[in-house]
């Protein structure tokens, strides 16, 4: 309870922060970031930055900087990754290149990722070793999101190339947040390396889940469009599970997808649980955070506050 009310007033400074990071400049420039940066996201990622700082014996004031600039980079992405999508709904409203159009958007997003680099650069503990770890962290995303894209023209993905692109493109970015909060307050290279990979395989977990809520949720509590990813032949934990297990039947049900969407979705949905897919999938987003768990124990300092990540993560869908 006390970790939740947290993360809540964390959250609240870190929305505000955000709204003060970029107000002065060209009108075209400074409305659309402001709209992305206003969005009801759950600042997971910053807050994670914050809670790991602390874990290591730091201050907020300390790791906010690192805090907002993840945050920025974040949603730098996002707005990028709606225009190649397609995607028209984003934290529950309408994205930026379908509100002004895609030239702003990809000028935006570029500004974003300029102001994401200034902010690294405000951190107190600002060296290299937080820098490069940030730059890292950017290219990992990039390459997270290549390989996303070449995955929906190709037939057939495997499990294992699917893992390692959810590890770049979700899981490196959720491990830079908690890395970059260790980095903040000068915890040793050990503990930043075992901190990072607690966060990738966080991440890994967060976006298999997403995968799942995909299906089994809706565009209100998803807050975007769902029907892009599946029209689109996105390739995900679920998707190629079926494809290896029950190929004809799921070929029936996304053509049918492609004519009448919810009926499509809805037989997509009743496949999965009577293959046995569905509970598969959510066996392995609780291996996955058990595996993470594990690395907390290899610390020598207070998780709790990291711990209430594995359990956000835990109880997202409920």
């Amino acid at each position: 309870m006390v970790f939740d009310q947290l993360n809540s007033l964390y959250k609240d400074e870190i929305n505000s922060q955000l709204l003060s990071v970029y107000n002065i400049g060209p009108e075209s420039l400074v409305d659309p970031i402001n709209y992305v940066l206003s969005g009801k996201g759950k600042r997971l990622r910053p807050i994670l930055t914050l809670f790991t700082a602390e874990s290591f014996g730091g201050t907020k004031s300390e790791s906010m900087p690192a805090a907002l600039a993840v945050e920025i980079l974040h949603n730098f992405t996002l707005v990028h990754d709606d225009i190649m999508d397609e995607d028209h709904i984003r934290h529950g409203k309408p994205t930026v290149h379908h509100k002004w159009d895609v030239g702003t958007a990809i000028l935006s997003g570029d500004a974003m990722l300029s102001l994401a680099l200034k902010m690294i650069q405000k951190s107190p503990q600002f060296n290299e070793k937080l820098m490069t770890s940030f730059i890292d962290g950017l290219q990992a995303v990039c390459e997270g999101q290549a390989f996303d894209k070449e995955f929906e023209t190709r037939n057939t993905v495997s499990l294992a190339e699917y893992i390692q692109m959810i590890d770049l493109k979700t899981g490196y970015l959720i491990g830079l947040s908690a890395e970059l909060g260790a980095i903040s307050v000068g915890a040793n290279d050990e503990d930043v390396i075992t901190v990072r990979d607690y966060g990738r395989l966080i991440g890994r977990a967060f976006q298999i889940q997403d995968d799942l809520l995909e299906i089994y949720s809706d565009s209100n509590n998803m807050g975007k469009n769902l029907e892009s990813d599946l029209l689109l032949g996105k390739k995900t934990y679920l998707m190629i599970k079926a494809k290896e297990s029950v190929p004809s039947e799921l070929n029936l049900a996304l053509e049918l997808a492609q004519e009448n969407f919810t009926a499509g979705l809805e037989k997509v949905r009743t496949l999965l649980i009577d293959s046995g897919i569905r509970q598969k999938t959510e066996e392995k987003i609780k291996s996955t955070i058990k595996e993470a768990d594990l690395l907390l124990n290899e610390l020598s300092i207070e998780t709790d506050k990291l711990s209430f990540f594995s359990n956000l993560i835990t109880n997202r869908g409920n």
